[in-house]
């Protein structure tokens, strides 16, 4: 195999490489909706959080809770999980007029961890007491804060510009290797006649 060709088949082993790598993390399950949707202005009573995402689910590792300003968690039961579905109670309803951050952590059915978080407001409903007097154990998720968008999604991002740098590293080797063979090539021609002569 010439120095050209094995340059040509590295470059474009290394280009189907960062393809197919790209359509495996572009392949991972995403929020697709929610209700309330993100930025959101609800005005009538709420009883529920739904989030829908691109695959189902594992049901054991399905995470949400919705902080008011004052960081109470207003999810009054285990959240459940239908499919690609899942659905968060929250309560006592009517929510208090305010802002809400909504955060999430589920994996996925083929073991991807997804988390992430938005925001919706309560405007126009009866104003209730900012934190409700509950003893039940669905106080107890009020020492969760909200999970930060998620940090799982950066691995593709940083995969696939290691694997690009990668690829673009070959190609510019590839490209200096054939050169410098060229060249040796054209000195090893041109000096044929000098060492003939002596």
């Amino acid at each position: 195999m010439t120095l050209t060709l094995r340059v040509v088949v590295t470059t474009l082993f290394a280009l189907f490489f960062w393809s197919w790598s790209s359509a495996v993390a572009a392949a991972h399950t995403t929020l697709v909706s929610s209700d309330p949707a993100n930025d959101a202005q609800v005005s009538t009573p709420l009883s529920a959080v739904v989030l829908t995402f691109s695959e189902d689910i594992n049901p054991a590792f399905a995470t949400v809770v919705v902080h008011s300003a004052d960081g109470h968690d207003w999810v009054t039961a285990p959240a459940r999980v239908d499919g690609p579905r899942l659905t968060a109670e929250v309560g006592p309803a009517p929510l208090p007029n305010g802002k809400y951050t909504v955060g999430y952590r589920v994996v996925s059915a083929d073991g991807h961890p997804v988390s992430g978080s938005y925001t919706f407001t309560v405007a126009g409903t009866p104003d209730q007491p900012s934190t409700p007097a509950v003893t039940s154990s669905a106080a107890a998720p009020s020492t969760t804060a909200a999970p930060a968008a998620s940090t799982e999604s950066s691995g593709p991002d940083t995969r696939t510009s290691i694997l690009t740098a990668a690829a673009a590293g070959l190609a510019v080797g590839g490209v200096i290797a054939f050169w410098q063979s060229r060249k040796r090539r054209r000195n090893n021609a041109g000096g044929g006649p000098d060492s003939a002569g002596s």
